[in-house]
Formats: C-alpha cells, sequence, structure tokens
C-alpha cells in the first residue's frame, strides 16, 4: 500500500513509519518539523531505507499540498497535531487550529476519496475522571475550567473524535478508527515541549535538578512506543474500523519514583526539586492525579495489550542517553 503518515518524524511516527517500510510499504510523511525531526528516523532505519521515504516538509493546514498528498494515498495516519505542555500552553489558538482544524481537514477529505483514516486522539480526553482506569465508554466532558489552558487540547481532541464520530454517522461506509494514546514514549522524544522521561535524563546526564510538579504523586502509565505501532497495526489489520480504542501500558508509577529511579539508574549526582508548575505555565496547567487506561477492550480485539515494563523502559532510555553521552560530538539540546 502507499501509506501517508502526518507528523511521521515524532515520537510514534517515526516508530510506525520504520514499521511500515520494513514490512514493504510505500511511505510518505507529512510533517512541518516543529516537533518531529528526521534525525528520529535514523533510530530504526539506515541511511539508504531513509532516502527512499518521500518526506513533504509542510503545515497540516496547507489545504492544498495535503489535499494532494492524501490524493496519492491507499490510506492515512494522522499524527500530526501542536502537543507537549509548553506548547500547548504557549501558543493555544495555534494548537487549537491544528488539532481541530486540521483534524476536519483531513477526515473530509479521506471520507470523499473513501480512504481509510487512523485518527490520533488523547488521553487528556478523559479530562478528570478520577476512576482507577479509564475505558473507551467514560463520559468525556473534561470537568475543567475553560480558562485554564491545558484543559484546550482536551477539548481539541474531543472535538476531533466527535467530527470523526459525525462523519461516520453520515457515511455507513467510511472507515475511520480512533485511538487513545497514553504517554507513548521512546529515547529520540525531545524535552522542549516538557516530555518528562527526556527532561528527567537529560538533567541527570548534565547534573541538573529533575522538576517534578508537585508532589510528585500524580500517577502515570507510559506506554513504549514500538509496542504502541503493534498493536496499531493489529487493529487495522483486523478492519477494526468505526471504533476508538486506547492504547497504553498495563503498570503505572508515579513521577517522584519515576525521577528516582532515572537519578539511580544514571549515576547521577542530581537532586529532585519540587516545583509548583503555575509557576513555569503561568497558571495555564492542571494536574491529573491519576491516569491509567484499561485495555481490556483491546485485548478482547487483537489477544495483545503493551508490555514492556516501566524498568524497561527506563533502562532502554538510560542505555540511548548514556551512550550519546559519551559522544564528543553530541548536542544533547535536542534531547
Amino acid at each position: 500500500m502507499k501509506i501517508l503518515i502526518t507528523g511521521g518524524l515524532g515520537t510514534i511516527g517515526s516508530c510506525l513509519v520504520a514499521k511500515l517500510y520494513k514490512d514493504g510499504h510505500d511511505v510518505i510523511i507529512y510533517d512541518n518539523m516543529e516537533i518531529g525531526n528526521k534525525n528520529n528516523l535514523e533510530v530504526y532505519l539506515e541511511e539508504e531505507q531513509i532516502k527512499k521515504i518521500k518526506i513533504i516538509r509542510k503545515d497540516i493546514l496547507d489545504k492544498e499540498h495535503i489535499s494532494f498528498a492524501i490524493s496519492e494515498c491507499d490510506m492515512v495516519y494522522h499524527l500530526a497535531a501542536t502537543l507537549g505542555t509548553l506548547n500547548v500552553v504557549s501558543q493555544p489558538s495555534r494548537m487549537l487550529n491544528v488539532n481541530s482544524m486540521g483534524t476536519h481537514l483531513i477526515a473530509d477529505l479521506c471520507v470523499a476519496k473513501g480512504i481509510p483514516l487512523v485518527i490520533m486522539s488523547s488521553s487528556m480526553v478523559y479530562g478528570k475522571n478520577d476512576k482507577k482506569s479509564v475505558t473507551e465508554s467514560d463520559d468525556l466532558f473534561v470537568g475543567g475550567n475553560v480558562n485554564v489552558g491545558l484543559w484546550w487540547y482536551a477539548i481539541s481532541k474531543i472535538a476531533d473524535e466527535a467530527y470523526a464520530n459525525s462523519l461516520l454517522l453520515e457515511n455507513p461506509d467510511a472507515k475511520i478508527m480512533i485511538i487513545r494514546p497514553f504517554n507513548v514514549i521512546a529515547p529520540i522524544q525531545s524535552h522542549i515541549v516538557g516530555f518528562v522521561f527526556p527532561r528527567f535524563f537529560r538533567a541527570a546526564y548534565l547534573g541538573e535538578s529533575l522538576k517534578v510538579y508537585g508532589d510528585g504523586n500524580q500517577r502515570r502509565t507510559f506506554t513504549w512506543a514500538p509496542d504502541f505501532v503493534q498493536c496499531l497495526l493489529l487493529l487495522v489489520e483486523k478492519n477494526l474500523w468505526r471504533r476508538t480504542f486506547n492504547i497504553g501500558g498495563t503498570e503505572s508509577i508515579t513521577i517522584l519514583e519515576l525521577a528516582e529511579k532515572v537519578i539511580e539508574i544514571s549515576g547521577s549526582s542530581s537532586q529532585v526539586s519540587l516545583m509548583d508548575p503555575q509557576d513555569l505555565f503561568n497558571g495555564q496547567f492542571v494536574e491529573i492525579p491519576h491516569r491509567v487506561p484499561n485495555v481490556d477492550y483491546l485485548k478482547e480485539n487483537i489477544g495483545i495489550v503493551p508490555t514492556t515494563t516501566t524498568q524497561t523502559m527506563i533502562e532502554n532510555f538510560n542505555s540511548f542517553y548514556r551512550n550519546k553521552i559519551s559522544k564528543s560530538d553530541f548536542d544533547l539540546s535536542r534531547y
């Protein structure tokens, strides 16, 4: 197949591109490189393989270019979005345009042309749901103050889901799948927009304090990118269109525990520094105390769920950073 991946140079995208390429598909990447980086592909592919992948460096809101790119393809994975806490609160209007208008544009084009579409939503759609684990059938009213910027990201993703489902209602033959990822990580992630694993490892290897928001007792589930991609491709292979799925790990950890484990495994002299995130995000931040996915529906449909342990992810990140920091010409600022 000829497959278009928007945001194909990001954490999920680069891993997905590599897997599809190795499976023999003709892959086209559409990415403005605001967050994604071409170097991310080097973790998964050789230089000669990367040269065979077409990369279109354009904005998702560029209707002419995205329309042409979609018209060439048999299927679309729509991963492009403005994400990361720092990005969300620093440029909220652009985030809302990219996340909502961009998705609406792509969904319209795919439905009109009969092209199957996978849309990335977010675990943030569960808002303040304080259940032990959240399921796909839960209500999606975020329950947050609309004046707090971080909720706007959740609202943009809820709007994406609502629009996709409205198209499915009106078009009984349309093939759209909605995916809700839970903290998908890989060592290529950048610390710049606020992702916690790269923030912590970069700080540990530079001897800086690991900044933990609040008291650090907020609990998160992390998902290893190759596990995520494996589950995603199985959902598509089984033609499970017109449905919504959580994809996430089965363990959880507090952010304070994570920081302590990073310091320990890296042998760093860094210390943990508890801080009020409102100081960093100008009052536009909200902390979710507990966010763990229920993945029973995923397992029921494809027979597997992400299995890489949190400890293994920590070890993988540490190996990556340890190897990079030993190279005199390596610029750690990108990671």
